[in-house]
């Protein structure tokens, strides 16, 4: 790599690369993920466990593709001429943004149980789940905005890096808001131990988004004070 200056460099002039084209795979498998949860919570709200089970399918599915894909990249990065450094930083952006999946996952796994049995949960606290996962939603498709202005707007990357930000701490006053509704509800204790776990599962899949962001921030931050 002794020919590049940067690892945003390397962004900006390998877009073409296998890897490259591995990581827009990547975020878009993990967005979907996390946009296949939201359905699924948005089919509770409309009372249709049926089309919740088919989301939660398709969650499944996307969680797989990511993991494949960061499993591809990895396989790319290590027969490849990226120095140490750079190729240390570019897999621990791939495995946070992977956590995003996996932690979508853990929350769809709970819902999951929570269908399979059979417990009532009231729809005024799907809504609160629905509030939580719009946002989760909105926080990876900004997540990926940011990702594919690496390297070729370093401003947009940071705008949409710094939104993620925001979303996260909108998900996390919407957290309590919900750990709160579900304390004070008279509802079967079955639920209420799934509910809590997926809760869990969702705020971590938010914190990972964060995660990503900030060392997308970081990234910037150094390559603007790099003494050239």
């Amino acid at each position: 790599m002794s020919e590049r200056k940067s690892l945003l460099e390397w962004f900006g002039k390998r877009r073409e690369s296998v890897v490259m084209s591995g990581i827009r795979d990547h975020v878009r498998a993990v967005g979907d993920a996390a946009s296949e949860l939201n359905k699924a919570v948005t089919a509770l709200c409309g009372s249709d466990p049926i089309k919740a089970m088919d989301a939660l399918n398709r969650m499944l599915l996307s969680e797989q593709e990511a993991d494949s894909v960061e499993e591809r990249i990895s396989m790319e990065l290590s027969k490849g001429d990226m120095e140490p450094k750079e190729r240390e930083d570019l897999m621990r952006l791939v495995r946070r943004m992977d956590f995003i999946a996996d932690w979508s996952k853990e929350a769809g796994m709970n819902l999951q149980l929570i269908l399979e049995a059979k417990v009532k949960v009231p729809v005024t606290l799907w809504s609160h789940y629905h509030e939580m996962t719009i946002e989760l939603e909105r926080a990876a498709k900004e997540l990926r905005a940011s990702i594919e202005n690496l390297g070729i707007n370093e401003q947009m990357a940071e705008k949409h890096s710094r939104e993620v930000e925001r979303l996260e701490h909108v998900l996390d006053e919407l957290y309590f808001v919900t750990k709160k509704e579900i304390l004070f509800s008279d509802i079967d204790p079955r639920a209420v131990f799934l509910l809590r776990d997926m809760l869990h599962g969702i705020e971590n899949a938010a914190d990972s988004c964060k995660d990503v962001a900030d060392i997308i921030h970081i990234l910037i931050t150094s390559e603007a004070h790099k003494v050239r």
